[in-house]
């Protein structure tokens, strides 16, 4: 005979949720590190939702906790991943993710980016090719550098594409943001 289950009540179920996820204030994380273990990744559509999502689940947060773990400790990192969005990943997780879901994201991005570069510009996949391999040589020279540092070094980054042309939130930018 088969024992039976226990019945978990949707108040019981919310409850485990609210302290696994740390929203409850026992169960709140005491770093940004933890809260991203917590939840595997922080999903961001846009910059501040990562600081929110930190802020609503951990003691004393601050924007500098945040910063300090992507861009001095670096012990999180900032992947494109799922549809396409950002989400903020402890860096021993980076490759998982990375092999589960941003690798198909950037080869889409890169076709689509590729389609732009012809469309407008007159680019060619070898042209890419090579700003690329030129990235990838700053980069060794450079070591960490922002985008703006790299265009420096790369000045083709510095070409501008038109995205969502015709369309009220037409914006042009630096192929420097889409190449890398």
């Amino acid at each position: 005979m088969t024992a039976a289950r226990p019945k978990i009540s949707n108040r019981q179920r919310r409850a485990v949720l609210v302290r696994r996820h740390l929203l409850a204030p026992s169960a709140r994380a005491t770093s940004v590190e933890q809260v991203a273990e917590a939840l595997v990744a922080l999903h961001a559509t846009e910059p501040a939702t990562v600081f929110l999502s930190v802020a609503a689940r951990m003691t004393a947060a601050t924007p500098q906790a945040v910063e300090q773990a992507l861009y001095e400790d670096r012990s999180l990192v900032r992947m494109l991943c799922m549809r396409r969005t950002v989400f903020v990943v402890p860096t021993a997780l980076a490759p998982v993710v990375e092999a589960s879901t941003a690798r198909t994201i950037a080869a889409r991005e890169r076709a689509a980016l590729l389609k732009v570069l012809t469309g407008q510009l007159g680019h060619d996949a070898p042209w890419l090719d090579a700003v690329e391999g030129d990235v990838l040589a700053a980069l060794a020279g450079l070591g960490q550098a922002d985008a703006t540092r790299i265009a420096e070094a790369v000045p083709r980054l510095k070409e501008q594409i038109t995205l969502s042309p015709g369309k009220p939130h037409e914006t042009r930018v630096r192929i420097s943001n889409k190449v890398g």
